[in-house]
């Protein structure tokens, strides 16, 4: 059996929680290299996944794509380092998957798309939620024609606020939630609704983490599409009860609703200390009380179906399902939406390289 080898740039929340339980379960991946600038962190980080060899320091992104047996590499990096490692990946001749949002804005997006086109190398934007298994269905049963033309859909992503420090910087991270977590929740509803976004509409405000951040900690994202589609993404980093994902799909001649985080088929309520509860669900705010644990997180969020199909299009060469195309449009969508808020009016979405 051929086997594709990887070298991954971060350790952080993304690479540990997701990306690494999937490669260790995808018989095709080898997890060749890890990449981080703190030697340290990246040695503790490869030693937990067996991983030999590693890349530290200033310059860490450059050996890492300089080394010849590395055939892509997976980037899980800040978002103000994502253009850097796709370029330098592209430019050394490996495949690419980068992690979303693709870039913190279309200039940025415009450039890693035009450097992964340039050398023609496998491009692939990780934006699990197209993944995920319920999302897979309703795309399925929508092309089937079960609930007629769809003409609106709601998606919504919450929790109380995100991983890292640099998230809080809207000059790292490219905005707040609406590019954190709105990337994910317009990008679910434009592949849920296959239609071209023409105009955007958008809300933004820091209404709880005003001590934390100058951008918007909760967003409200309308676009319309051509045939007179809507959808509607609603996005927070100040909801609390741990983490919220729902899509609602209207249509014709039927609904569906989609709840991965309220309805996960389990309950468990606990007294017991927190040190002996541990890990029990992405964004729990306490582990006291009624608590809805995930199943298999990387499986049930989409990212082991996501890089499954990544490691396999890389192998036989094929385009995937998601490629820096549609991180392109998805970063035309939010740039639309923050022009948006500060004219409070309609803004066209202009897709300057399709």
């Amino acid at each position: 059996m051929k086997k594709l080898n990887i070298g991954v740039l971060g350790y952080g929340f993304v690479q540990s929680t997701f990306h690494m339980p999937c490669y260790k379960e995808i018989e095709e991946a080898n997890v060749v290299a890890i990449g981080g600038r703190r030697r340290e962190a990246a040695e503790k980080f490869a030693e937990s996944w067996g991983v030999k060899k590693i890349y530290s320091g200033e310059d860490f992104i450059e050996k890492l794509c300089a080394n010849s047996e590395i055939e892509v590499v997976d980037t899980g990096l800040p978002n103000f380092l994502h253009k850097k490692a796709a370029i330098i990946a592209s430019e050394s001749g490996k495949s690419v998957v980068c992690e979303k949002p693709l870039a913190r804005n279309v200039n940025e997006a415009k450039d890693m798309l035009n450097a992964v086109e340039k050398v023609g190398r496998i491009h692939c934007y990780a934006e699990n939620q197209v993944f995920i298994p319920q999302v897979t269905k309703a795309k399925e049963l929508i092309e089937n024609g079960v609930i007629g033309k769809v003409f609106w859909i709601r998606s919504r992503e919450a929790h109380s606020g995100p991983h890292s420090d640099w998230f809080w910087n809207p000059e790292s991270a490219g905005g707040g939630v609406l590019m954190d977590m709105g990337c994910h929740s317009v990008e679910v509803a434009r592949y849920l609704i296959g239609k071209k976004p023409k105009e955007a509409f958008a809300w933004g405000a820091t209404l709880v983490h005003t001590d934390k951040t100058k951008a918007e900690d909760n967003s409200i994202a309308l676009m319309r599409y051509e045939e007179n589609g809507l959808s509607q993404s609603e996005n927070s980093w100040a909801a609390r009860g741990g983490l919220d994902i729902r899509i609602e799909v209207y249509g014709s001649e039927g609904t569906m609703f989609i709840d991965l985080t309220r309805e996960t088929g389990i309950r468990v309520f606990t007294v017991a200390p927190e040190e002996q509860v541990r890990y029990v669900v992405e964004k729990a705010d306490v582990k006291k009380g009624w608590m809805y644990p995930v199943w298999r997180e990387h499986e049930t969020y989409g990212y082991l179906f996501e890089l499954k199909h990544f490691v396999s299009c890389i192998l036989k060469g094929e385009k995937p399902i998601e490629t820096f195309k549609d991180g392109y449009i998805v970063n035309c969508m939010l740039d639309s939406c923050y022009k948006s808020i500060r004219s409070k009016r309609w803004e066209p979405i202009i897709l300057n390289t399709l």
